[in-house]
């Protein structure tokens, strides 16, 4: 075992402890009281703490084991955070969580200069303004000026994320280009659609991207240029059709088809020229000529696929599959593989546009008619041709993309074969076991190259597809295993640890497996938990019994830990105190606060971190109608008793200080805390109420919610009646 296999052990067995704890905590487990939650959660992330602490005092060749403990007790603060959340029914997915979470981790980065706290600070801080924007437990309508201000908020505080990723201080490619492509995102996806200020969001971008494009074509990093070509080459696309599309009507696809034409014809003038240039560098010349014929590949083909459907529409009626196969065969792919050696970027536009209309082609065939012999000759024809172009075709891009389309089509030609002449419904999905084998077989049997890599991901891809069939069946635990025993073997089977490409498939499998049976019903969070957990002990400790074996030096250099231990444990000290506040504010004001009943209306989401719950919309959440409140502002909400023994708006709402109309404190009335977020409605923090994994449709009645509210008018959920 390699010290690149020791890692990934210690790695793994690090991940599947801490997604145990993930998913003791979302499964909600009834057994379990509040006080002994918060008090697991901060246990837990002292754990991670204390052994790091402990590691690094030792002299030992694991000095990475201490930096990725104290990452992982880092996480574990988060999830405490959750807990607190879930356990007194506060706020899923809000903002605050990840806001909260990504005080100390930055706190840590700049106090130990370990790259990885900025790279989790970097998600934190994109899913606390995603959670402010796009909150999980209310629907904020915000006006449209209020819009622009968020995207532009964004987008300034990305560019120094931007700006950090390139300074001495945090020099990570990670966020570097996480950041650079979600400025691109947003600034494209915000400059179409409905909303009235789309206009002056396309001609910022039309400035940015021009800037863009012109200020990474001299620098080092060529992929933030190739990056910016493509993101710029799309919008002007996009914005092209939206344009021309009603003026023009059906000639578009020919302007289209003209406008490819003319970009050619300049991309090939330009690059003779650069050719002959003698004013820059050979590197230069060959780094900048592949970006620019990248860009124009990837914008070319999305302009000529939209062309050429277009027209074979015109001539053809749209159900002519037969006709629009032939067209893109003798039209497109027959010139795109005589153009290979000649001019090879307009041949791999030709490809990559005939593949695509051969794939649609065949879509269209197989989803519009039921078995006929027409759609199998599709089919047949459609995998020969594919089978040249694989054949003939060099370029690793365009045969990945056409072994894909292979994979596809055989697929399509196995299920319609079934649906017709077998029709075995229930175990259709094993279908795919065609592709595992054969893919498979090709992988071990051919020699290594971009052909046996894809052939690796078509037999592994299609397996994980299988883990999401057959629940509750020997057939379901059967494929998990497989699946998990073959990621397994890509990361670690000795004779296979020489391909980093095994490696990476495998390890990212991993990942992925992790992450969907979060979300996978058929086996319970509690199971699921107890099992990783156990799976983990067991990874670190065949990973620690193997890498004794393995001599490895000493580390005489000894880590931020050793270093700065204090502090950074400054830093664990205020968190858990931040936890352990909340969890005995939280206790004392359902110990102490004054209990109410509200009449509600539930719907049932997932959190990220916290398992299930209802998301509760009560009578007070909208004030009465013609009240204009001001958008996230403070407010303190009147309550008065009703008859039925629950509270209503009682007419008064005090927000920035002022009342709406004079108020005469009684005793029977509650003041309660929320947040303004529309005309007339209130967010109060108890719009979430977690429940065990897959009783939601319990809750489907319940249409009383009991809640304590504190002195201070904080309000906390209790229970549902």
């Amino acid at each position: 075992m390699n010290v690149k296999r020791i890692h990934t052990g210690y790695l793994l067995g690090l991940s599947l402890v801490i997604s145990s704890v993930i998913y003791f905590f979302a499964s909600n487990w009834p057994g379990i009281e509040r006080i002994e939650r918060v008090g697991l959660a901060v246990g837990l992330m002292l754990v991670f703490f204390v052994l790091s602490t402990v590691f690094s005092r030792f002299r030992h060749s694991h000095r990475f084991l201490e930096k990725w403990l104290w990452l992982t007790g880092t996480i574990a603060f988060g999830i405490s955070v959750a807990i607190i959340g879930q356990t007194y029914n506060s706020h899923a997915d809000s903002y605050l969580l990840y806001l909260i979470w990504f005080v100390p981790v930055m706190v840590l980065g700049v106090l130990t200069v370990y790259k990885a706290f900025y790279v989790v600070g970097f998600l934190l801080s994109q899913l606390a303004f995603y959670f402010y924007v796009f909150p999980t437990s209310y629907f904020p309508d915000w006006s449209g000026e209020t819009t622009l201000v968020l995207v532009l908020i964004y987008l300034l505080f990305t560019h120094g994320w931007f700006y950090l990723s390139r300074h001495s201080l945090l020099n990570s490619k990670w966020i570097m280009f996480g950041s650079f492509c979600f400025i691109h995102i947003v600034f494209i996806s915000s400059s179409f659609g409905s909303w009235e200020y789309h206009t002056v969001m396309a001609w910022l971008y039309v400035g940015y991207g021009i800037i863009s494009v012109l200020l990474w074509k001299h620098r080092k990093q060529k992929e933030l240029f190739i990056l910016s070509g493509i993101g710029f080459g799309l919008f002007l696309f996009g914005k092209l059709l939206e344009v021309l599309g009603d003026v023009l009507g059906d000639l578009l696809p020919f302007l289209l088809l003209a406008i490819v034409c003319l970009i050619v014809f300049l991309t090939v003038k330009y690059i003779s020229r650069l050719e002959l240039s003698e004013k820059e560098s050979e590197t230069w010349k060959r780094v900048f000529k592949s970006s620019v014929l990248f860009v124009v590949t990837v914008v070319c083909t999305v302009m000529l696929i939209s062309a050429f459907s277009g027209i074979m529409f015109l001539i053809f009626s749209w159900d002519n599959t037969l006709a629009l196969m032939f067209s893109s065969i003798f039209l497109l792919l027959l010139p795109g593989i005589a153009l290979k050696d000649h001019i090879s970027f307009l041949s791999n536009i030709l490809l990559l546009s005939g593949l695509s209309i051969l794939l649609f082609a065949n879509l269209t065939d197989v989803f519009t008619y039921g078995f006929r012999p027409e759609t199998m000759v599709v089919l047949v024809i459609s995998f020969c041709v594919i089978g040249v172009v694989l054949k003939l075709i060099k370029n690793p891009w365009i045969g990945s993309y056409a072994y894909l389309l292979a994979n596809g089509v055989v697929l399509l030609f196995l299920f319609k074969l079934e649906e017709s002449l077998i029709s075995i419904d229930k175990f259709e999905p094993l279908l795919l076991i065609v592709l595992v084998f054969s893919n498979g077989l090709i992988h071990i049997l051919g020699p290594d190259g971009w052909f046996n890599r894809n052939a690796l991901a078509y037999s592994v891809v299609p397996l994980f597809i299988l883990t999401f069939f057959f629940e509750g069946q020997w057939l379901y635990w059967l494929l998990n295993s497989a699946f998990l025993l073959l990621s397994t073997a890509l990361v670690f089977y000795k004779p296979w640890q020489s391909n980093a490409f095994r490696y990476w498939v495998g390890i990212t499998l991993w990942y992925v497996f992790l992450f969907y049976k979060y979300y996978d019903i058929a086996w319970s969070l509690v199971h699921k938990s107890i099992t990783l957990f156990v799976a983990g002990l067991l990874v670190l400790m065949i990973t620690r019994v193997s890498s004794r074996k393995y001599k490895l030096p000493t580390d005489e250099e000894p880590t931020f830990v050793a270093k700065k231990w204090k502090s950074i444990w400054l830093v664990v000290v205020v968190m858990v105190a931040f936890v352990t506040y909340n969890g005995v504010k939280n206790e004392a004001t359902i110990q102490s606060g004054k209990e109410i009943h509200l009449a509600l209306a539930p719907i049932d989401p997932r959190s990220m971190l916290q398992g299930d719950y209802v998301t509760l919309r009560y009578d007070i959440s909208s004030l009465s109608e013609g009240t204009e409140l001001p958008n996230n502002k403070k407010i303190k909400v009147v309550l008065s008793p009703t008859t039925q023994g629950t509270y209503e708006y009682g007419g008064y709402y005090k927000v920035e200080g002022n009342w709406n109309k004079p108020y005469q404190p009684s005793d029977d009335d509650i003041v309660v805390n929320g947040i303004t977020y529309g005309d007339d409605d209130v967010q109060y923090g108890i719009e979430s109420f977690f429940i065990p994994e897959g009783t939601g449709q319990e809750f489907e009645d319940k249409t009383i919610a009991v809640i304590k509210v504190s002195e201070n008018g904080n309000a906390l959920l209790i229970e549902l009646e």
